[in-house]
């Protein structure tokens, strides 16, 4: 990359931080990939120096991934102009979400430039601040059968095949899933998932007298009195029978984050800004009710090793596999894998990492235990980093970093944020087992039994 690139990916990634801050007070998993360039790292024990490192990460920001949202919004604003019931404010709304569905037109799921982008910046840094880990040796990537996992795996790598032309870069098989996409292949984890219970829990806070009220005062901004008072009690548009000014609203909501994943010049080049339709207060509860089903669904919910948690195994235990194959065999230079929101959520849970297991009885007040947006932002990944003294007879060390932030674990160590790997590693050996999760398991076997 030559230095004038360098130099607009510098100015594009600040103007996007900027820009997010400005726009948005929440956002939840949707919550475009924020780095602060200010922040330090911990400097490395003397006589030590990284070697190897292994790495999960979600993918990039993308495209919405269906039209849902869109068709609600949509179909329900063009209704109420043709029977001229919008206000100016109702007609200005209906010209972004026109504009918004062309963008999204042929894309859908897709990786955005931001998304790109930020996977790029992911994968320099992560060369910079390790130029002891990378000798050109050997990459084993593993990425999820999504596109757009995919996608993020080919720009992640090409900042290191650049450097390193000869690198040997291990692809695994597309067939071999389990460790990725866990959460596709254990039956009472879905049952668990799609149950009743947690589809009442999801209904509670989308149907909320708080929501109904703030949906109401929202809907006053956009329709006419007698356009309201009919959505209120329901209308039919296009593929629903029945879409309620909570419907409405939340749909709105969600195409309010979704502007996210697009890079700032696109949404000023378009005058894109839904802001106006969201109060601060309503965007604080907006986020809550769209982000409960990850809390719920992938997130600590009642139960921080219930079986939404226990499903990361498989991948905790290769995880455990490669780092020791690695230390053995000292020919490789890091293991990368590319998923999804679902897949960093339970392993960040499971791992114990500070913040991403806290549990509340109040369900609504989740979002002051758990934070969707520094757990699982866009790009979110998480890096355990391993250390070598040269000195013989020393141990091996190891830090974990969760979006490129040190993190603790609840591992005893005296120089913190390093840890020592037998700790460690006897740590989640111990917490497995205790869980019923054994190592010799198969891990397809494992997801298809576990309760």
């Amino acid at each position: 990359m030559n230095n004038s690139n360098k130099l607009f990916f510098i100015v594009l990634f600040l103007f996007s931080s900027m820009s997010f801050a400005q726009q948005m007070t929440v956002s939840g998993s949707k919550t475009s990939y924020q780095y602060d360039t200010k922040q330090k790292l911990t400097s490395v024990p003397k006589g030590y120096q990284a070697f190897y490192i292994d790495h999960i990460g979600r993918h990039g920001s993308r495209y919405i991934s269906k039209a849902k949202y869109e068709d609600i919004a949509y179909n329900t604003l063009l209704l109420a102009e043709k029977e001229h019931q919008l206000t100016d404010m109702g007609k200005e709304l209906l010209r972004q979400i026109a504009i918004i569905i062309q963008l999204n037109k042929n894309h859908y799921g897709e990786l955005t430039d931001l998304g790109r982008q930020d996977i790029s910046f992911i994968s320099q840094r992560m060369l910079a601040n390790n130029p002891s880990v990378f000798k050109g040796q050997k990459l084993d990537v593993m990425a999820s059968s999504s596109p757009r996992a995919k996608e993020s795996a080919k720009i992640f790598i090409q900042v290191f095949s650049t450097k390193y032309p000869n690198i040997q870069i291990m692809q695994q098989p597309d067939d071999e899933q389990t460790l990725l996409r866990f959460f596709d292949y254990s039956p009472n984890y879905k049952a668990y998932k799609n149950s009743k219970a947690i589809k009442n829990e999801i209904k509670s806070l989308e149907h909320a007298s708080q929501t109904i009220q703030m949906s109401d005062e929202i809907a006053k901004k956009i329709f006419t009195y007698d356009f309201s008072s009919r959505l209120a009690n329901g209308i039919e548009i296009v593929d629903f029978p029945s879409i309620k000014t909570d419907d409405f609203a939340i749909a709105i909501y969600q195409l309010y984050q979704e502007l996210l994943a697009f890079p700032p010049q696109v949404l000023v080049n378009n005058n894109l800004d839904l802001s106006m339709y969201f109060s601060t207060k309503e965007q604080i509860w907006f986020d809550t009710v769209v982000g409960v089903k990850n809390y719920l669904q992938i997130g600590p919910a009642f139960d921080n090793n219930g079986i939404q948690i226990k499903i990361a195994a498989p991948l905790l235990w290769n995880m455990i596999h490669t780092a020791d194959a690695a230390l053995a065999d000292q020919k490789i230079d890091a293991n990368l894998r590319f998923a999804h929101a679902e897949t960093i959520s339970p392993l960040a849970t499971l791992l114990e990492i500070e913040g991403t297991r806290n549990v509340t009885d109040n369900l609504s007040e989740y979002p002051s235990v758990w934070h969707a947006d520094k757990i699982i932002p866009m790009g979110a990944n998480i890096q355990w980093i391993f250390y070598r003294s040269r000195e013989a007879n020393q141990p091996v060390l190891v830090k974990v970093l969760l979006n490129e932030q040190e993190v603790k674990i609840p591992v005893a160590t005296n120089n913190y944020p390093y840890y020592r790997w037998q700790d460690v590693k006897q740590f989640y050996v111990n917490k497995l087992n205790k869980l019923g999760l054994k190592e010799t398991q198969n891990p397809l076997k494992m997801l298809k039994t576990l309760q």
